[in-house]
């Protein structure tokens, strides 16, 4: 068998003092009173009684000499009383967390708001809130829930707690109230010991087959981690060793032990003691100390990591380990437009904050959200300065010099309008929300000052995307581009963060006048790499090399011989030459052009017009056909009348004139027949 002991156990910094500061009196030979049991354990009662500490019920029972004040506290009418008492030592040792209840409860009804505490209306701490509530709190006891449901309140409420009840507990009030009266306001003042208890003891008993809770039965804490753990397995609660039966112990392979925060070490140290010499195998989860640790000391500008326990309207609590919950206040998170704090969080989320202000007379911690994380962007905006990193922000308002940026973390930045692009850009409306992503170029906290640039940012892709293009294209691949720019002598084509050329003759298979007529800026186009000149950051492109060669179906389109139809394409001296198809074109050179002497080709023919021609020869090879416009519709001889009468105008030359002798000899031949 084994048995565990629960981490946190046994007496708490409150009673531990309050114990001190009684025996240091008695040392000191001072005649020393309590008022009231100094705690809820006969043992220790019992021992301080041993050593001449009286217990007084009336403080006008009271004897002269020390009095102390227990754990619980008293009303401020008792502590009156006892002030006016010139013969009495005062010592308080009143719980820090009971006086910040206390505290807590006095102030509320200062500012007119109705006091509720949730806990045992006859235990003494309860009574003493009273006193300070000056009896006007409305006690909650933890078992009437039925009254709960139906409570009505003030418009001005606030709810409190008996520092030793169970917090679950208290949180199921606080939700029903908070439903029915969503103004309330929450208090949540359980000592961070008691819950301490509570949740390693949970912890431990969900591990083993039996529980043993050490404790007096009249204390409150004790019996509420008694309800805690047998809510998980079978509990016993016991005041000492001698309280154990073995018959709870009968095919129990382990057990549990955890003890209330006014329970002495000694008497867990017996009841471990006692299972020893019942030939049982004692081990302790944390080696039984006396000096108990309620929490790490936080300060002001401390990191730590809490779990939201309850949202309100104008504050959030959050346990971060600290005896009470730290208070996030509405003005120290990032809300933006109507988010609320119930948008912003849940119970349950994990938060980082920064510690504010710590009041350890009141037992309140301040944290704030908004700080963490404005000091956390300022330190990834000088990283970025530093180590050139690129940032990104949204675009939350358009000023006529440029652009504010949302940073996040509270902190905005400013771009210039001359960094805004690499192009100009006459309205920046349309960016309005948008998220961009830029470099930070000057920095200065202590102004508020953040310049940025999203123009470096995209020339520095712009130079790392080119430095890459240069490096993977290879000479013959054929790749994606967009037209960025035309010109008389070709095209210019972004392949990849830097702009090749297309020549105009390597634009199409046919013959282009201007790029524009085929071609148009942000097309996206597939061409081939002819030649990649990385030094120069200089490469020649072809769009129609990118295509399939037109010539390459001649041979299976045509033969010698055939008579085809096509469209004059160009006119020179020697000629004229006819579209095949798109891409292919044949030469009729001047002699294929008539049965009698052509002296230019215009004569026969006009660009434009459609011919019929036959095929004489195909040079594949040289990408050469030659055509035949007479061998395949031989032009009749009148038909140079219409080019005479062409030339005959450009000459201001008449048809009389050029056949003025062949009219006269016609008619002198017929004069000479008619004799």
């Amino acid at each position: 068998m084994q048995v565990f002991l629960a981490e946190h156990s046994g007496f708490c910094n409150g009673v531990k003092k309050a114990l001190e500061l009684t025996l240091e009196a008695v040392n000191r030979g001072k005649k020393v009173s309590t008022l009231g049991p100094l705690v809820h354990n006969d043992e220790v009662n019992n021992y301080l009684t041993s050593k001449g500490v009286k217990s007084v019920d009336n403080p006008q029972e009271l004897d002269s000499g020390t009095v102390i004040i227990r754990t619980h506290g008293i009303s401020p009418q008792t502590l009156k009383f006892l002030q006016e008492r010139k013969d009495l030592e005062i010592i308080d040792a009143t719980c820090p967390n009971v006086r910040s209840l206390q505290k807590i409860a006095s102030r509320y009804l200062a500012d007119g708001y109705e006091i509720l505490i949730f806990g045992s209306k006859q235990h003494p701490e309860v009574q003493a809130v009273l006193g300070w509530t000056e009896g006007k709190a409305r006690v909650i006891e933890p078992d009437d829930l039925e009254m709960v449901e139906k409570m009505r309140l003030n418009a001005r409420a606030v709810l409190v707690s008996q520092t030793t009840q169970r917090e679950d507990s208290f949180y199921k009030v606080a939700e029903i109230l908070k439903n029915n009266n969503p103004d309330l306001k929450i208090c949540p003042t359980i000592c961070r010991a008691t819950a301490l208890r509570q949740d390693s003891a949970a912890k431990l008993a969900s591990t083993v087959d039996l529980m043993l809770v050490v404790g007096d039965e009249k204390s409150s804490n004790t019996g509420k981690l008694t309800q805690v753990c047998r809510e998980i397995v079978k509990t016993h609660q016991i005041t000492g060793a001698k309280d154990i039966s073995a018959e709870w112990l009968m095919g129990i392979n382990s057990v549990g032990v955890a003890a209330g925060a006014s329970t002495p070490p000694w008497t867990i140290k017996e009841v471990m003691v006692k299972m020893e010499n019942g030939n049982l195998e004692a081990r302790t989860e944390e080696v039984i100390s006396y000096q108990e640790a309620d929490g790490k000391d936080y300060h002001p500008g401390d990191v730590v990591t809490g779990k939201v326990v309850l949202v309100e309207e104008d504050q959030a609590m959050v346990d971060i380990g600290y005896k009470s919950e730290a208070v996030l206040p509405r003005s120290e998170v990032f809300l933006e437009g109507e988010t609320t704090l119930k948008d912003k969080f849940s119970s349950g989320d994990d938060v980082d904050l920064l510690v504010l202000k710590v009041s350890y007379q009141e037992d309140k911690i301040i944290v704030s959200q908004k700080r963490l994380q404005r000091e956390r962007r300022w330190k990834e905006l000088v990283e970025a300065v530093e180590n050139g990193l690129t940032m990104k922000g949204i675009v939350k308002e358009i000023v006529p010099a440029g652009i504010i940026i949302d940073l996040g973390g509270g902190i905005e930045g400013f771009m210039p309008g001359s960094l805004v692009d690499v192009r100009y850009i006459p309205d920046f409306q349309q960016f309005m929300g948008q998220e961009f992503s830029f470099k930070v170029i000057e920095l200065n906290k202590d102004r508020d000052k953040v310049i940025l640039s999203r123009k470096q940012m995209l020339e520095e892709e712009a130079e790392q995307q080119k430095r890459e293009t240069l490096e993977k294209l290879k000479a013959g691949e054929i790749v994606e581009g967009v037209v960025k720019r035309l010109t008389d002598f070709g095209a210019f084509v972004d392949v990849g963060g830097i702009d090749g050329l297309v020549h105009i003759s390597e634009i199409s298979w046919q013959r282009v006048g201007h790029p524009q007529d085929v071609l148009k800026v942000g097309e996206q186009i597939k061409v081939k790499v002819l030649e990649i000149i990385p030094e120069r950051e200089r490469i020649s492109l072809s769009i129609r090399q990118a295509q399939p060669d037109p010539w390459s179906k001649v041979n299976e389109e045509y033969k010698v011989g055939d008579i085809i139809k096509g469209k004059v394409t160009r006119i020179v001296n020697f000629g004229a030459f006819v579209e095949l198809i798109p891409g292919v074109e044949g030469l009729v050179h001047i002699s294929q052009m008539a049965d009698f002497h052509v002296k230019h080709p215009s004569e026969i023919i006009q660009e434009g017009e459609e011919v019929e021609a036959k095929i004489l020869d195909i040079n594949l090879e040289n990408k050469r056909i030659s055509l035949s416009i007479k061998k395949a519709r031989p032009a009749p001889r009148d038909l140079t009348a219409h080019s005479l009468a062409k030339e005959s105008e450009n000459q201001n030359v008449t048809l009389g004139d050029v056949f003025g002798d062949l009219f006269n000899n016609e008619s002198s031949n017929a004069d000479t027949s008619k004799e």
